[in-house]
């Protein structure tokens, strides 16, 4: 996998901090703020099932703080974006209030990726803990959040591994997801050669194949459709039959019969 992740929130919340800690394991007082961007390139391997191993290389950004260059550069910036944290100083609430725009900017470019929310600074603030549970609950319904300290190290690696595992899943889920339809689409084409005119039911589709749900069905047949490479036909309240066409037939033909395998439907 390659993998971009950043780390985005006002200036002085500790971002730089917060990647220096879990890049470097290092902590510095003096405040440095961030021009552009900063890059760091990160390697990991991470063992999943039996002898399955994921293999990750990380491209992981700092980004300035600066409102104005989030809207007028957030394409630029967030193109790509695996995942990312959130980060906001604990120690000061108005910091906060500025996480929603934060995260908007980042999903309206790279769509909802997974993301946590980071309130830094804990050894300054630590009464404030439990008001900020309440605020992200409020104000970020579903979000979840780390506490940090990237002076004392407190959560930091923590932080950074729970989002790298979010993201992580979800690649793997979608991919598996991708497979299963492109299985599933090469199966439904010869189901429906081997059918000529009586063609194939949405019901016969579901039952031929495994691991294929009613939603990612109908994106399928219509992307089949949208190809070119089927006919749908309505026969009754939310029931269908694919047709094959010529170009599907083409694409058998090409792909050749032995790379389309299909079990027949009960």
């Amino acid at each position: 996998m390659r993998l971009k992740l950043c780390v985005v929130g006002d200036r002085a919340v500790g971002k730089t901090s917060l990647v220096r800690r879990y890049v470097n394991n290092t902590f510095s007082e003096f405040y440095e703020g961030t021009l552009g961007s900063d890059f760091h390139a990160l390697e990991f391997t991470q063992h999943v099932t039996g002898e399955q191993i994921i293999e990750a290389r990380v491209a992981l950004f700092d980004y300035m703080g600066e409102h104005h260059v989030r809207e007028n550069f957030r394409d630029a910036l967030f193109w790509g974006t695996s995942g990312f944290l959130a980060g906001a100083d604990l120690s000061r609430p108005n910091t906060w209030y500025n996480l929603p725009g934060w995260i908007n900017a980042v999903f309206n470019v790279a769509g909802e990726v997974p993301f946590r929310v980071v309130f830094n600074k804990a050894d300054l603030a630590p009464k404030a803990i439990e008001a900020a549970g309440r605020w992200v609950r409020t104000y970020v319904p579903g979000g979840l959040f780390s506490v940090t300290s990237a002076k004392m190290g407190e959560q930091v690696p923590r932080a950074f591994e729970d989002l790298v595992g979010a993201v992580v899943d979800g690649v793997r889920r979608k991919s598996v997801a991708r497979r299963a339809a492109s299985v599933a689409t090469s199966r439904w084409l010869l189901f429906a050669a081997k059918r000529g005119p009586m063609g194939v039911t949405k019901n016969e589709l579901l039952l031929s194949t495994k691991g294929v749900d009613h939603n990612q069905l109908l994106g399928e047949v219509e992307n089949l459709e949208r190809l070119g490479l089927v006919h749908v036909e309505e026969i009754g309240p939310g029931n269908f039959r694919i047709l094959i066409t010529e170009a599907g037939l083409k694409v058998i033909a090409e792909a050749g019969r032995e790379e389309l395998v299909v079990d027949e439907a009960p």
